[in-house]
């Protein structure tokens, strides 16, 4: 029954490794506690750019999102 399977898959072999890399990556990301895609830090890290000009930013950052 395995053996079917397999030669079943066999067509498609890549793209099922395709799509299981990433699902292996972020089921290992959950498991650690691990951040893949960025954090939740929602410090501002560009209060006082120089690009900023003094265009009413002042006391903001410049790519804040929620």
């Amino acid at each position: 029954m395995l053996e079917n399977l397999l030669n079943f898959l066999r067509p498609v072999r890549f793209y099922a490794l395709l799509l299981l890399l990433p699902l292996a990556w972020f089921a290992w990301g959950t498991a650690t506690g691990t951040r893949l895609l960025g954090d939740d830090n929602e410090s501002t890290e560009t209060l006082n750019a120089p690009g900023s000009g003094g265009h009413g930013h002042a006391g903001r950052g410049l790519y804040f999102h929620k």
